[in-house]
C-alpha cells in the first residue's frame, strides 16, 4: 500500500494564518541551525537549551539582585503559573538574602468570567495567584516587595493597566509564553484585531474572551490537574497589550511549558511560525521578532516537525527493532 498527497485541505476557518504554503515550510525549517542571531533584527536571538525554566529563573534574580545593590526600581511583567520557576527564583533569593524591595510586578495576563469579573488573587482559579503562592509567600518576610507593588489586574482597571505599567517607565523586561493558538499569553488575533502591525503594537490592555484553543492549552496546566478539563477553565481574561511587550527594555520568550504540569508538544509548530513566518498581526507571537530579547526554547519544542515521517519510517524501525531483538 502506497501513501499519496492527493487529499488537499485548508486550514480551519477560524485559524487566523491561512497562507499554506508558509504553514508548511515553518515545518521544514533547522531551529538548530537558526540559533542566535539569524534573524532580521540583530537584538533578536534564539537559544534552545535543556533547561528553560532555569535560564527563567536566574535571569529574573539576576535582575532583582542588581535592582536591590544598586537601589533601582525593577519593572517587570510575568506570566502565570510558572511555578517551577517561582520556587527555584525564591530559593536562591533566601539563600543569598536578595531583597525584592525595588520589584514591582505586573501579568501577562488574569483570568476573568463571562460577566467581566477579574478573579481575584486569592481565587483558585488565579494566576496571579500563583505567583502570589509560589513566589510572595516562600520568600522571606523582610525579603517580599510591598504588597502595592504588585500590580494584580481588576475589573476596574482593564483598560487602564497599561497606563500603569507607562507611569512607571514601563517594564524593564517582560517574560511571556505562546499560547496554542498562536498567541502571545491571551493576545491573539481575535481580541486584538488589526489589518497592520503597527497598528497592532499600538494596542493596550483590554478584557477578552480567548480562542477556544486557549481554553484547551491552559486546561493542560497543573492548575487544573492536566487533565483537559476544559469546562473548568474561565472563559474570558484580562491582559496587556503588545502596545505594553513593545514598550519594554527588553523581551524574554520561554517555550517549554513543563512548571508543575503541562506539554509541550502543542508549543512546538506555533513556535515556529512565529520564528520564521511573516512579522503580521495574524501571527501575534512574531512581534517579538522586531524587539531587543531572546527566545528560549526546549529540545522538544525544537525538534524535528516533518510531517510523514511517521508512517515513511515505521516498517523500517519496526524490522530494525526485530532484527535486533533476534541478535
Amino acid at each position: 500500500m502506497a501513501y499519496t498527497c492527493s487529499f488537499k485541505f485548508a486550514p480551519a476557518e477560524w485559524f487566523a494564518f491561512r497562507d499554506q504554503e508558509v504553514l508548511d515550510s515553518v515545518v521544514n525549517v533547522d531551529m538548530y541551525a537558526r540559533q542566535g542571531n539569524t534573524f532580521e533584527n540583530p537584538d533578536f536571538n534564539l537559544d534552545i537549551v535543556y533547561d528553560v525554566h532555569n535560564y527563567f529563573a536566574i535571569d529574573l534574580v539576576q535582575r532583582i539582585r542588581m535592582s536591590d545593590i544598586n537601589d533601582e526600581k525593577l519593572v517587570v511583567i510575568l506570566p502565570s503559573p510558572e511555578n517551577a520557576v517561582f520556587i527555584t527564583a525564591t530559593e536562591l533569593l533566601n539563600k543569598r538574602q536578595i531583597s525584592c524591595r525595588n520589584l514591582h510586578v505586573f501579568f501577562l495576563y488574569e483570568y476573568a468570567n463571562e460577566k467581566g469579573e477579574v478573579a481575584p488573587w486569592q481565587s483558585p482559579f488565579s494566576r496571579s495567584g500563583q505567583f502570589m503562592k509560589y513566589f510572595y509567600n516562600r520568600l522571606e518576610e523582610h525579603l517580599r516587595m510591598p504588597m502595592d507593588q504588585i500590580h494584580f489586574f481588576t475589573k476596574e482597571n482593564v483598560a487602564t493597566y497599561s497606563d500603569e505599567l507607562a507611569a512607571l517607565g514601563g517594564a524593564d523586561v517582560a517574560y511571556t509564553a505562546m499560547s496554542w493558538s498562536g498567541g502571545i499569553g491571551a493576545i491573539d488575533p481575535e481580541s486584538f484585531p488589526a489589518k497592520t502591525t503597527e497598528e497592532f503594537v499600538a494596542m493596550g490592555s483590554r478584557l477578552v474572551t480567548p480562542m477556544p484553543e486557549m481554553i484547551a492549552h491552559d486546561s493542560l496546566r497543573g492548575m487544573f490537574g492536566c487533565s483537559g478539563d476544559i469546562a473548568n477553565v474561565p472563559p474570558c481574561a484580562a491582559t496587556v497589550g503588545p502596545k505594553d511587550l513593545m514598550a519594554s527594555k527588553e523581551w524574554i520568550d520561554v517555550e517549554y511549558l513543563i512548571g508543575c504540569g503541562g506539554v509541550n508538544v502543542h508549543q512546538a509548530h506555533p513556535l515556529r511560525l512565529a520564528l520564521f513566518g511573516p512579522i503580521c498581526p495574524e501571527n501575534p507571537g512574531s512581534i517579538m521578532r522586531l524587539h531587543k530579547g531572546t527566545c528560549y526554547v526546549c529540545p522538544e519544542n525544537a525538534k524535528d516537525l516533518k510531517l510523514g515521517k511517521d508512517h515513511e519510517t515505521l516498517i523500517d524501525d519496526l524490522a530494525a527493532i526485530a532484527k535486533k531483538e533476534q541478535a
